[in-house]
């Protein structure tokens, strides 16, 4: 079925964005993606590969072809460090404002050299960043929040060193209108931010950290080290359900975290011989091979059914973490090299206006809810999911599309 009269706009360029917008390209259709950061690839492109001996199903693998295709379809406009600022529906159709920033790093130049990265005094806080994903190279991007030129009008360090002038401190963003038949919302998650729990430790502790920032760890570093030292934990426990099936967080199953914390642990148990303790409610576990891959979590991990009630780390010395080790036995206090808090999957703080702009409701946990004509939702936009849902998701709304489109032809 060709629709090449037809553009369809897709909001979100993470794997459920990217998979909708190949979806619809491949059937001829028209796509113009939007995505807020200067790279593609949104949480996914954060993940670790976790397999051991065989992959273990963590799905984060689906990202980078899907990625490296949507970068070359001839059908498919990439708005990168775009932002739509303004959908308005009308009979047949909508239109968008699209408002895109400056791209001080001219991606036609630059040939990933490197120089300014090793030149830039504020690399470490973000002041020009890497993609993630080899889909995305050569490509640099510049924050202004973190740049010091941008805040003393002098350091200019970084276009100095360029030897192929790619950098200019001049360039200016631009803003077009732009009229869609359909529209994809693929805007994702936020993860759940553990700093108001300060009884877990997070952000008094460096040793104290989220499941987010140790997939990180392991994607650049290979394996996880204590923050305090640089010294690898040989000793690690994971806290799960921070900020899930909580009245005083969010009250609702985040379904993802049980699962990537055993695989994360099973990773570390055989990569680096790690001491590995899961503390848990219960273990919810979605996907191929549930009953097949609790078994052999159980069989390599310590798993302990207790929620810990305070974690402390003295100035020098291992993580502390308190608990119960079972009904009517006494607290204990055991040390860890390093604490997980496995947080789980909030909605986007952008999902009120993007509702109110396209005409949507929120459901009652403020994630995306369907129901206008013609707007589809793709991905953990609408609910926690992980990657292989994400993608189904993403299919189905690009089906959805395509039916819609279809009907609307004259």
């Amino acid at each position: 079925m060709g629709l090449p009269k037809k553009q369809v706009l897709v909001i979100g360029g993470g794997v459920a964005g990217a998979t909708t917008a190949l979806d619809l390209a491949e059937q001829g259709v028209a796509v113009h993606l939007v995505e807020r950061d200067d790279f593609l690839g949104g949480r996914a492109a954060q993940l670790a590969c976790k397999a051991l001996d065989s992959c273990l199903k963590c799905n984060g693998c689906l990202a980078e072809p899907r990625l490296a295709a949507l970068t070359s379809h001839p059908l498919i406009t990439l708005h990168r460090a775009s932002t739509v600022a303004n959908l308005t529906g009308f009979d047949g159709g909508y239109q968008a404002v699209i408002d895109t920033r400056p791209a001080y790093i001219d991606a036609e130049r630059c040939t990933a050299c490197g120089l300014c990265l090793e030149a830039c005094p504020e690399v470490e806080a973000g002041a020009i960043r890497a993609p993630r994903l080899a889909a995305e190279a050569p490509r640099l991007a510049i924050d202004e929040t973190a740049c010091l030129y941008f805040k003393d009008g002098q350091s200019t360090v970084c276009r100095d060193v360029c030897p192929e002038e790619a950098i200019d401190f001049g360039r200016q963003g631009d803003s077009q209108t732009l009229d869609f038949a359909a529209v994809v919302l693929a805007t994702g998650f936020t993860p759940y931010d553990p700093t108001p729990a300060s009884r877990l430790g997070y952000g008094l502790f460096p040793d104290v950290i989220t499941a987010m920032e140790l997939e990180e760890m392991l994607r650049t570093q290979g394996r996880a080290v204590r923050p305090s030292d640089g010294e690898a934990a040989g000793k690690v426990a994971f806290v799960q359900c921070v900020g899930s099936r909580d009245v005083n967080g969010n009250n609702y199953c985040s379904r993802v975290c049980c699962g990537y914390a055993l695989r994360l642990g099973r990773a570390l148990a055989a990569r680096q011989q790690a001491e590995v303790a899961v503390f848990y409610m219960d273990l919810q576990s979605f996907g191929h091979a549930v009953d097949e891959f609790l078994e052999a979590a159980a069989g390599e991990l310590r798993l302990v059914r207790s929620m810990p009630y305070d974690i402390h780390q003295p100035p020098e010395g291992s993580v502390m973490l308190d608990y119960q080790p079972s009904p009517g036995a006494p607290p204990t206090s055991e040390p860890f090299d390093l604490v997980v808090l496995s947080v789980g999957l909030a909605p986007n703080p952008d999902n009120p206006a993007l509702a109110q702009m396209a005409g949507l409701d929120l459901n009652r946990h403020g994630f995306l809810a369907p129901g206008k004509q013609g707007v589809f939702l793709a991905g953990t936009a609408q609910r926690p999911m992980d990657v292989a849902e994400a993608v189904a998701s993403a299919g189905r709304a690009a089906q959805g599309a395509l039916t819609y489109l279809a009907e609307m032809q004259p």
